[in-house]
């Protein structure tokens, strides 16, 4: 079979497997064929979070809304304004496929705006985070919100209503969502709501924290007891702080197959978790866990291999076959990230005294990154980061004083083109345009040269 007689309906097959940016910009140029391809296909999954300006106003005009099924925005650090932006490109109501819809950083009034605007009908998934609170709005919110609860293929959610608006959401009963994702912090009481309200609900990420007092009232004094039956699938991004409280939550959740944890470094006794999993978790098949442990003092292999000796039991090694381990440097983790897109440096030292460290930080960034968070003390040093990530979509930079800010906007206004600059506290965020190219004038033998 040539590519010629290649149907329709495989090669959009293929193109199910690509990005958007890959389809639009690389196989539609390919050839009049792939061309007409492309135009027909009706599957676009459409991520506008991570995106260089220019592709973003390409997106916009070349992509047939009727034809896009997922759409994500973004108002963050590496898409300053993007939903504004959006909303005068495109005609909202256009979009009439729309299966998946991401929003993060939005304003409620933009929320409002949006979910007013496309059908909520067909709804699978969606998730949005609100950065600014409207109260007079609080009625209209909600009442998108359930409605789009409500839909019988609703599956997955992704949400940071605050204590007191989730509070006043009246959940649905008996509604389909199987994956839930809380990007904010949430009481034992809320969390038991949606789990009553949710029979299908299996998979929780929890990005923030249970209320401590709250979740100690409720697991350890509460007559009878509450257990979340359906739950195989839990994520606990932000620990609490004694490893009680979280065995006290955990005891809740018998049917778990799947635990990942990430918290601090009081979490380091394997013993422990040996006698607390065979009690009460005995479906768990795996467990994941990331724990920091920092130190003043200078800590060598010997002393790691204390530390993780008790997660080498019989138990650990032979029968669960979990294995852990630990790292000295960051270098090591970075090193072995090939995939990695986004990084992130903070350090606690301010612009006085980063000279100490800085080439060390430059000097591990990998070249392939696309979104770059990173403290600086000069001007000097952006376009040494920028000539060795030159994958970068977006970077943000850590600042002390609030006047460098000013030389840094400067900086991208002298020295690229449609770059989009916001400041925020401490920190500077540019969504990068395009570099100008540097000319200079030269004379010799007392002829004008022009180099570009």
């Amino acid at each position: 079979m040539s590519i010629e007689t290649l149907p329709v309906e495989l090669f959009h097959c293929i193109l199910d497997n690509l990005d958007t940016e890959t389809i639009v910009f690389s196989v539609r140029h390919v050839c009049r064929l792939f061309r007409s391809f492309v135009k027909t296909y009706d599957r676009y999954i459409v991520n506008l979070i991570s995106i260089s300006k220019r592709n973003y106003y390409l997106l916009c005009r070349l992509i047939n809304p009727h034809h896009v099924i997922s759409l994500k925005l973004a108002n963050e650090e590496r898409t300053t304004n993007q939903i504004d932006l959006f909303i005068s490109l495109v005609r909202l109501r256009q979009f009439t496929r729309l299966h998946s819809i991401t929003l993060l950083n939005i304003k409620e009034y933009q929320l409002n705006f949006i979910l007013k605007r496309i059908n909520l009908n067909l709804l699978t998934s969606f998730s949005f985070n609100i950065n600014r609170y409207d109260d007079r709005r609080i009625k209209t919110t909600n009442k998108y919100l359930r409605s789009i609860v409500s839909q019988l293929n609703f599956r997955k959610m992704e949400f940071n209503l605050n204590t007191e608006r989730l509070s006043k959401f009246s959940w649905p009963y008996n509604c389909s969502i199987q994956y839930l994702v809380v990007n904010e912090n949430i009481t034992m009481d809320n969390l038991s709501i949606i789990f009553q309200c949710s029979p299908h609900l299996h998979k929780i990420i929890l990005k923030q924290k249970l209320e401590e007092n709250i979740v100690t009232n409720v697991s350890l004094k509460s007559t009878p007891q509450i257990y979340f039956p359906q739950l195989t699938s839990l994520t606990m991004e932000k620990l609490p702080i004694t490893i009680a409280i979280l065995e006290s939550f955990l005891s809740l959740t018998p049917s778990l197959v799947y635990l990942k944890l990430i918290g601090e470094h009081f979490m380091f006794d394997g013993k422990r978790w040996e006698q607390f999993i065979e009690i009460n978790l005995l479906n768990l098949d795996k467990f994941e866990f990331y724990l920091d442990y920092w130190s003043l003092e200078k800590k060598t292999s010997a002393d790691l291999e204390l530390i993780i000796a008790s997660f080498r039991t019989p138990f650990w090694i032979e029968h669960k076959k979990w294995f852990v381990t630990c790292a000295l440097d960051i270098r090591q983790f970075i090193e072995q990230a090939h995939n990695l897109s986004a990084l992130i440096i903070q350090t606690g030292m301010y612009r006085y005294n980063l000279n100490l460290a800085i080439e060390k930080i430059h000097g591990i960034i990998p070249y392939h990154v696309k979104y770059l968070r990173i403290p600086i003390n000069n001007t000097d040093q952006i376009p040494t980061i920028l000539n060795r990530c030159n994958h970068l979509t977006t970077i943000a930079f850590d600042i002390r004083y609030s006047n460098f800010s000013e030389e840094i906007i400067k900086w991208f206004d002298d020295n690229t083109m449609n770059s989009t600059c916001w400041k925020d506290y401490k920190m500077v965020s540019v969504w990068l345009g395009a570099r100008k190219i540097q000319s200079t004038e030269i004379n010799h033998d007392q002829k004008r040269m022009k180099i570009s």
